[in-house]
């Protein structure tokens, strides 16, 4: 590799400069997206769960659809041959009810609505039902780690200050190609398995 300043221009791959990944956060540089660009449509990634998490949603999506069967068993019979007075029963019944629905709703939620949404202003991540919002102007920089085949996105601020982007590997490019389309200022850069494995001895 060929580097100037803080400058990395791989020879493996002409015409791409990625700057330095950054070691500190003080070496991260906050910059704004160009306003004055036509407004490009949305681009959406899903997310990609690990075969373990996706095991683990679909058991507890199956225990809320057995806890809901089975509360509405005893609540047949509640009905048919109890006390329909007994405010301790209803409330069991309805909290029974609530915990299951809810739960199994949220676990749907998480399955079908996943995912990574890039806009011309933000990086925003869903969950289910949960959202959170970052300004382009925020990422300084992305970084593809070829070794832990892993793709992390770095913000500014010392807090929180990256996020590892879970898709699927054959998206790694469109994805750091759309970001950087969006907002040229911020940097690429990756690390061949060499690179990291000396790291890691380092540490």
């Amino acid at each position: 590799m060929k580097k100037s300043r803080n400058i990395t221009e791989v020879e493996q791959t002409p015409g791409v400069i990625a700057p330095e990944l950054p070691t500190a956060p003080e070496q991260l540089v906050r910059s704004e997206p160009d306003r004055s660009r036509t407004p490009r449509p949305a681009k959406r990634y899903r997310y990609r769960f690990s075969p373990v998490i996706f095991g683990a949603l679909l058991l507890g999506l199956a225990l809320c659809i057995a806890g809901f069967a089975l509360t509405t068993w005893f609540f047949a019979n509640f009905l048919s041959g109890s006390d329909l007075s007994n405010v301790y029963e209803w409330l069991q019944y309805t909290l029974l009810y609530v915990a299951s629905v809810g739960i199994g709703l949220f676990i749907v939620a998480v399955l079908l609505r996943s995912e990574y949404v890039l806009t011309d202003s933000a990086l925003i991540v869903r969950l289910g039902f949960l959202r959170s919002r970052t300004p382009l102007e925020d990422i300084v920089s992305i970084h593809l780690f070829r070794g832990a085949n892993k793709l992390v996105v770095y913000f500014d601020g010392i807090r929180n200050n990256y996020l590892v982007i879970v898709i699927k590997e054959s998206l790694y490019n469109d994805f750091v190609h759309e970001l950087t389309t969006r907002n040229e200022k911020i940097g690429f850069s990756f690390s061949t398995p060499e690179e990291e494995k000396e790291i890691r001895k380092k540490k």
